[in-house]
């Protein structure tokens, strides 16, 4: 009886470490690794490629109060268009008010005792100089006179102080442009240097994008660029290329590019998709399909790629395709055969790929 009880736990034992390995990989083959990939075609004298971008302010101004307070009046609403100069908000000013008030107050005191004591040297200055007075009263009303206009000037220079204060209660916007991020309604206290509001300008407006390994090396500041909405039908706009980063972009594994737009228009609005299109030199003498260096590996047979042949949903199967490569250029290997014009290939981590895996396209 205890054979029998042992060899049924055995069973059991065995039977759960069979099924632990099948759920492993179960959830082995659920995994699908995700892949860049690109379209390759045959290089011309010229080509275009067309990369997709974000339209964005070329300058934002981020506003706010030198002065805190209890915000009275708003102006605006976030996606307004204000001129340079609008007034955006004010500030209770209240309590400031009432100080610069006393200090003209106290301004129109010192200019009296300022007067009074000009006066008075004046008088006796008349009289010491007929050998009326003595120098010693001459003296002292130098001195009162002196210390009379230090006063004034004080008084005058913190009145002076006051009135600028004054003008921190007001907000007024520096440019023209499209109201954004507004972080506080009327009635709420705000600190002094808090961002209260943001103005887009549209005087200046650019295009983010991202530019593929292959083609960043054939892009330089001051190329021209042409720039389509798809909410703006029928109208081409023109742009140059401001900055190129050198640093690639880990999230999208692209270069970023800013292109200002050359003739803005008003129905452009920061965030509204474009389709920013380059024209190219041919890099090759031969008209080869190119493509980029991390997308050819290399085994004991020669080279190879991995091809993409998409499914439904995103996703898609690799195949390892033996390729014989041509010179190097900064665009990448130049391909003589293997692949053929308009096959999409993988474009890096090549080393974790098999032939026949399903893979998700990005």
């Amino acid at each position: 009886m205890h054979s029998t009880v042992k060899t049924a736990l055995v069973l059991i034992m065995v039977s759960a470490l069979f099924s632990c390995s099948d759920e492993n990989k179960i959830q082995e083959q659920e995994v699908i690794r995700p892949v860049k990939y690109i379209q390759v075609f045959n290089a011309s004298d010229k080509y275009s490629r067309t990369f997709s971008g974000v339209s964005k302010s070329g300058k934002i101004s981020r506003l706010s109060f030198r002065v805190g307070g209890k915000i009275e009046k708003i102006n605006v609403r976030e996606g307004d268009r204000v001129n340079k100069g609008f007034l955006i908000a004010e500030l209770d000013d209240s309590d400031a008010q009432i100080k610069y008030e006393k200090m003209i107050a106290a301004l129109n005191r010192s200019e009296v005792y300022r007067k009074t004591a000009l006066s008075n040297l004046e008088r006796l200055k008349s009289l010491y100089e007929n050998n009326n007075i003595s120098l010693n009263e001459y003296e002292a009303a130098k001195d009162n006179f002196a210390n009379a206009n230090a006063a004034w000037l004080a008084d005058k220079r913190n009145a002076e102080l006051q009135q600028r204060e004054l003008g921190y209660y007001r907000l007024f916007a520096p440019v023209s442009g499209i109201a954004s991020s507004k972080s506080a309604e009327e009635g709420e206290n705000i600190n002094a240097g808090q961002v209260f509001l943001e103005i887009q300008s549209f005087d200046i407006m650019e295009i983010s994008t991202g530019i593929p390994e292959i083609y960043i090396s054939s892009i330089r500041q001051g190329d021209i660029a042409q720039i389509e909405f798809n909410s703006i039908k029928d109208k081409i706009f023109n742009g140059k290329v401001t900055e190129v980063s050198y640093s690639i972009d880990k999230e999208s594994s692209t270069y970023p590019v800013k292109i200002e737009i050359l003739n803005p228009s008003s129905k452009i609005r920061p965030g509204m998709p474009a389709d920013v299109r380059f024209d190219f030199k041919n890099l090759s003498s031969s008209g080869n399909l190119m493509v980029p260096i991390h997308s050819v590996g290399e085994d004991s047979s020669g080279n190879f790629v991995y091809i993409v042949t998409p499914e439904k949903d995103g996703f898609g199967t690799v195949e390892k395709r033996k390729v014989e490569t041509g010179e190097i250029t900064d665009r990448g290997f130049e391909i003589t055969s293997g692949i053929e014009n308009g096959e999409l290939i993988v474009t890096a981590g090549i080393s974790k790929l098999s032939s026949g895996l399903k893979v998700r396209l990005e």
